[in-house]
């Protein structure tokens, strides 16, 4: 039990980059945007090695006049795109199975007589989140710095309800992508606050941090007694 807390509060306090957070830009910036069919854009500037990136969460947004439906059935979830396969190595920590969870707030959007979940016009909600603990690892880069080299792909496929009751069908996904560029050691870039989401939640980011240096704080305080 002893180890275990230890390793999450050693996880937790490394995630203090993760609210770098992302700035959305035009999809027009960079090439490996079109290359993913990438609909929406964001940067999280530089990643040193060895750096984790967790707490993340992704909003549906409904900009429409008519209420959007979604099936979780129909959902492929987020994945890190490795964008220099011959210098450098991501992993997803502790592992890839059950990395994200949907969040009680789209659960409560579930409608038990059509069977699907209905976000209303005008309307957003945060639907999906990494676990507590679970990150992105950027084991190894040797790549120069600020060279493409890793994309957050979110994919989001959800359906118009017409105003006739029925569904406008669509086989294509909106794609909320994040690049990643490649830092020196000891590099630190400058911070612009996010615009909009995907980003990690800042409130929870801080209680999570103040968390962990309170674990911190408890083991040395054991090992020292």
């Amino acid at each position: 039990m002893f180890k275990k807390i230890l390793a999450t509060s050693l996880l937790l306090a490394s995630f203090s980059s993760s609210y770098a957070a992302t700035t959305e830009i035009e999809c027009s910036t960079d090439p490996v945007f079109a290359e993913y069919s990438c609909n929406q854009c964001f940067d999280w500037w530089i990643k040193e090695e060895w750096a984790y990136i967790g707490l993340l969460t992704d909003v549906w947004t409904n900009s429409s006049e008519n209420d959007k439906i979604m099936y979780k059935e129909q959902q492929e979830m987020p994945e890190m795109v490795n964008l220099n396969t011959s210098k450098v190595e991501w992993s997803q920590t502790p592992d890839a199975k059950d990395f994200w969870e949907f969040t009680p707030e789209f659960e409560a959007l579930f409608s038990e007589e059509q069977d699907w979940y209905v976000l209303p016009a005008g309307q957003s909600i945060t639907w999906l989140k990494s676990k507590l603990s679970y990150a992105f690892k950027l084991d190894r880069s040797e790549t120069a710095s600020w060279e493409n080299i890793g994309l957050l792909v979110y994919p989001i496929l959800s359906h118009t309800l017409l105003d006739n009751g029925e569904l406008g069908m669509s086989n294509a996904p909106h794609n909320e992508c994040v690049l990643f560029k490649s830092a020196a050691a000891g590099e630190t870039p400058k911070v612009t606050p996010p615009k909009t989401l995907p980003q990690t939640g800042p409130a929870e980011f801080f209680l999570l941090l103040i968390l962990a240096m309170i674990l911190g704080f408890g083991i040395v305080r054991f090992k020292n007694s």
